[in-house]
């Protein structure tokens, strides 16, 4: 499990996967890009507008607690009451792995938004974050209570919001 503690670099595969999340913004011309400080983020925003981004911890991933550098499928068998049949974390996991709730993360995206919709107003700002902070992002911005129901977004997937005046408007969500 890779989470807020394991600060790895992009693989070979994960250089794939931002070559082609580029491909699929290009023509977008960026204002700003923010990414969480952890290699494998910096890297992606760096491939995708070839400049070096604003880093921010807001961004940062999910913090599995002692989880973290572990297999998944060890954790899934020893932990199995913490997920569902799609291997979605259920809530009250960081009972079991130190890590972070729900609500901490959510506190710190709801903050970076709101920061980011003031400081960049009528700007395209591109985001690099991690796929289960994105995942409370998005479950955030629908009200979405049970969130198991929405699944991570896939590695350098696609996903936009649009950010104007007081409203946060989902358009695709891991494309």
């Amino acid at each position: 499990m890779q989470g807020s503690q394991i600060d790895t670099p992009l693989t070979e595969l994960g250089k794939e996967q931002a070559l082609f999340a580029k491909e699929k913004l290009q023509g977008i011309f960026f204002d700003q890009s923010y990414a969480s400080p952890l290699k494998r983020a910096k890297q992606t925003a760096k491939i995708i507008t070839r400049k070096d981004p604003r880093l921010d911890k807001r961004l940062l991933e999910f913090d599995y607690g002692s989880w973290d550098g572990q297999k998944l499928s060890d954790i899934y068998q020893k932990y199995a009451q913490y997920f569902d049949e799609n291997y979605n974390l259920l809530p009250n996991s960081w009972e079991a792995s130190g890590g972070q709730t729900y609500a901490e993360v959510t506190t710190k995206v709801k903050s970076f938004l709101t920061d980011v919709q003031k400081k960049h107003k009528n700007e395209t700002i591109l985001v690099v974050s991690h796929g289960f902070t994105i995942k409370l992002l998005v479950a955030y911005l629908l009200d979405i209570g049970k969130l198991e129901s929405l699944n991570e977004p896939a590695n350098a997937s696609v996903t936009k919001i649009v950010l104007k005046n007081d409203t946060q408007t989902l358009f695709y969500y891991g494309k």
